[in-house]
């Protein structure tokens, strides 16, 4: 069985969806090198930072996603990487658990 950084590694881009998952594929495809291209919202403009690019149309998407495939950053890849190390899938899950606990009887 292949580990997840390798199936990202063999990856060229990752595009946030709009529903759930709470961005974990997306740290997991910065770990990995592999560009990240999401909505242009505050909240992820704050989590991501330099190591996304952004866009707010279905046309701003595509043309972010072609420079994602024709031109590599290494700016953004190593912020990328840093962002993902500070944010482990363990330490997701400990804080996941933690908010659930604090919302169940």
């Amino acid at each position: 069985m292949r580990s997840i950084q390798a199936t990202w590694a063999r990856g060229r881009t990752e595009t946030a969806g709009v529903k759930g998952g709470f961005g974990l594929a997306a740290m997991e495809a910065l770990a990995a090198g592999v560009p990240l291209v999401v909505r242009d919202l505050p909240v992820l403009r704050e989590v991501f930072g330099p190591a996304a690019r952004f866009a707010d149309t279905p046309e701003g998407l595509a043309a972010a996603l072609g420079r994602a495939l024709t031109s590599y950053d290494p700016v953004r890849a190593a912020a990328g990487r840093r962002l993902a190390a500070r944010h482990t899938r363990g330490e997701a899950t400990e804080r996941h658990l933690a908010f659930y606990r604090s919302v169940t009887p």
